[in-house]
């Protein structure tokens, strides 16, 4: 049996990094001969075979290598890789990793949408016209307009003003040419077309004086079908274009003429 051997220690208040100081005491000196920590003969334990105790075989763990990658032989054929995810593919799935490719085709190379037999289209690619409106609604009356319902109207004698400001972008002089398109039409009345006429400056130009090509609207009271658009050059065209029609008719005071819009039109020269 060993021999029990016991230790002087000193406990430590883990609140305080530094012990306690303690009061001194006489305590007489300790030869090193008389010290029981001294007094004692280390014991060495023999080894297992002075004792009779068999010793076990060390066993010899065999050595294991880490595989190496093979190297693909020259005739042997290569699985395709997805070359997104790097996982393997079948031979019947690679045309799915070409994705780029079906995005890359020009019009020529999409295929065609008739069935065998059909005749080919007749298509046209005619360069793109530069068309500019600038459109102006009509709502003074609350009925004979279409489809808005509302127009403005002109009893004999009166006298209209109508404005088209431009964009500042629409300013240049010398790019773009203009028209006026008004949409008319004569009333529900029983006064005969030829006694309506009209008098149509615009900028200061008088573009139109006389009769008008329209006729009585249909159906009488309600939301008429055959407005008839009338289209005059913009003489002078500049940033505030004005619109004047004067009603002219040899009609009876209550005969009139509506206008359901307005629009200009701007092409290059």
């Amino acid at each position: 049996m060993m021999p029990y051997y016991t230790l002087p220690f000193v406990y430590f208040d883990r609140k305080n990094i530094m012990p306690p100081a303690a009061p001194p005491m006489n305590v007489p000196p300790i030869q090193p001969e008389q010290s029981p920590m001294m007094q004692f003969t280390p014991t060495f334990m023999p080894p297992p075979s002075q004792l009779g105790i068999p010793q076990m075989p060390v066993m010899q763990m065999p050595m294991q290598q880490m595989p190496m990658a093979q190297q693909p032989l020259m005739n042997q054929p290569t699985i395709p890789v997805c070359p997104y995810t790097g996982m393997p593919v079948s031979p019947d799935m690679g045309d799915m990793v070409q994705i780029d490719d079906a995005w890359d085709m020009d019009e020529k190379d999409m295929p065609g949408t008739s069935s065998p037999g059909d005749p080919p289209p007749v298509l046209s690619n005619n360069p793109a016209v530069v068309n500019i409106v600038l459109f102006k609604e009509l709502t003074a009356y609350p009925n004979y307009g279409n489809p808005s319902g509302n127009a403005d109207i002109l009893y004999t004698g009166n006298r209209g003003v109508w404005t088209f400001m431009l964009p500042a972008f629409l300013s240049v002089p010398g790019i773009l040419r203009a028209e006026i398109i008004i949409r008319a039409v004569l009333d529900d009345h029983t006064t005969p077309v030829r006694d309506y006429s009209a008098r149509i400056t615009i900028n200061n130009t008088v573009v139109h004086n006389g009769p008008l090509a329209l006729e009585h609207g249909v159906p009488a009271g309600g939301r008429f079908t055959n407005w008839r658009p009338l289209t005059f050059n913009v003489p002078n065209l500049r940033r505030n274009n004005r619109v004047i029609i004067q009603n002219t008719s040899h009609a009876a005071p209550n005969d009139w003429m509506a206008f359901d819009w307005m629009e200009m039109r701007f092409t290059t020269r």
